[in-house]
């Protein structure tokens, strides 16, 4: 039986576990013996349009090992929109290459061009399989119970905002709010309560994309706080919208937007800091981790690592099986069936997004209910343990 060429692309921002898919790919699909050629799209889609390709199938258990406790996108990534000429040169390369298994490895970005590849190839009566392999931070894509790559992020973020807490308490000064990605859901905002263990912990105010944002509330609410402890910890989601739908804030210079012509949202934190610190006449910092959040391997999860390797052989294994325009989908931990995934087609994915689920959020100033904390503490473990504020006493200071 004549052996098969594999191709595999990496798409849309990097994780920290982005690589550790990519490994497990590569591992299955050397073992299996089915594959001439794995090869992988040098800085996505765009790279393999310049005809950029890195040969994977050299690569030694050492190097994969090495790859899979690595940051980033070894391949290199890119996000593209592509036009009709572009596609048509796609399928072109695939075809010279005698191409026929298509393994991309995105976010919702990276399923919607899996879905447009995949939907062209049929249109030319190509004999191409494509699978979709989910991965993002932001927890957003559709149909899949959680995303490789958010587990650590949220991790990061559930234990910086406890770290953060810690620093402010000991010497308050009194405001800090902390930004987190997500440009429409507020999962990784979420997360940051996760160490909370009582009304004085941080954080103290969090802010999702899902739930509208109003200043006045905001101001009130931020000034009662430290009014009442003299210091306070607000995280808010990059995309944080107002009443009327619109972004809080975004950078309104045109050569900030990203490579879909989208502006960027980041800098919210600064906005509303300097907005305490003209309406509440006290001081106020922001901190911004930023790409921080979904690099480092120190806060990698053990849950996230399983979870980015079984989605990597689970979508080789789909391709010899013969699935094809679909996604490898997580199922819920709950789930007590054997195996921990399963195929979903592409067209119930690369449409739709993922928000936080509306009976896991409310209004409160944490706006999160208990679901949400006992679907996310199995995925990020346990955080590091820090003692409790000590207990004050009253010193004699005159008098003898």
């Amino acid at each position: 039986m004549k052996r098969r060429n594999l191709l595999v692309v990496q798409g849309g921002g990097p994780t920290q576990m982005l690589n550790a898919t990519l490994a497990a790919i590569v591992s299955e699909a050397q073992t299996c013996g089915a594959f001439e050629h794995i090869w992988g799209a040098h800085s996505g889609i765009k790279g393999l349009l310049n005809g950029e390709t890195i040969d994977l199938g050299r690569m030694s258990p050492h190097e994969l090992e090495t790859m899979r406790t690595s940051p980033g996108a070894a391949l290199g990534s890119s996000r593209a929109k592509l036009s009709d000429h572009e596609l048509h040169r796609l399928t072109q390369c695939l075809n010279a290459n005698d191409v026929h298994d298509v393994l991309i490895a995105g976010g919702n970005g990276g399923m919607r061009g899996a879905e447009i590849i995949s939907r062209n190839c049929r249109a030319q009566g190509d004999e191409v399989r494509v699978l979709g392999v989910p991965k993002t931070v932001d927890n957003d894509i559709a149909v899949t119970d959680r995303c490789p790559g958010y587990a650590s992020a949220a991790r990061y973020i559930a234990q910086s905002t406890r770290d953060l807490g810690m620093d402010v308490r000991a010497l308050p000064q009194p405001v800090s709010i902390l930004e987190t990605m997500g440009r429409s859901v507020g999962w990784l905002a979420a997360a940051s309560a996760a160490g909370k263990r009582d009304e004085g912990d941080a954080p103290h105010l969090v802010y999702v994309p899902e739930q509208p944002f109003a200043m006045e509330r905001f101001l009130a609410d931020l000034d009662r706080i430290v009014a009442r402890q003299g210091w306070a910890i607000v995280v808010v989601a990059e995309g944080i919208r107002d009443l009327d739908g619109r972004f809080v804030y975004q950078v309104a210079d045109g050569a900030q937007a990203d490579p879909l012509g989208r502006p960027i949202t980041g800098g919210v934190a600064q906005f509303l800091a300097e907005a305490v610190a003209r309406n509440l006449k006290m001081r106020c910092r922001s901190e911004k981790p930023g790409l921080l959040g979904r690099a480092s391997m120190l806060h990698a999860a053990a849950q996230d690592w399983k979870d980015a390797e079984l989605v990597g052989r689970a979508a080789v294994c789909g391709l010899l099986d013969g699935e094809n325009d679909k996604m490898v989908a997580l199922r819920p931990l709950s789930d007590e069936r054997e195996c921990g995934y399963e195929y979903v087609p592409l067209d119930r994915v690369a449409e739709f997004e993922k928000p936080l689920p509306a009976d896991w959020t409310s209004d409160a100033a944490i706006p999160l209910e208990t679901v949400f904390f006992d679907y996310l503490r199995p995925l990020i473990g346990g955080l590091l343990p820090y003692c409790e504020p000590l207990p004050v006493e009253r010193f004699i200071c005159e008098g003898a």
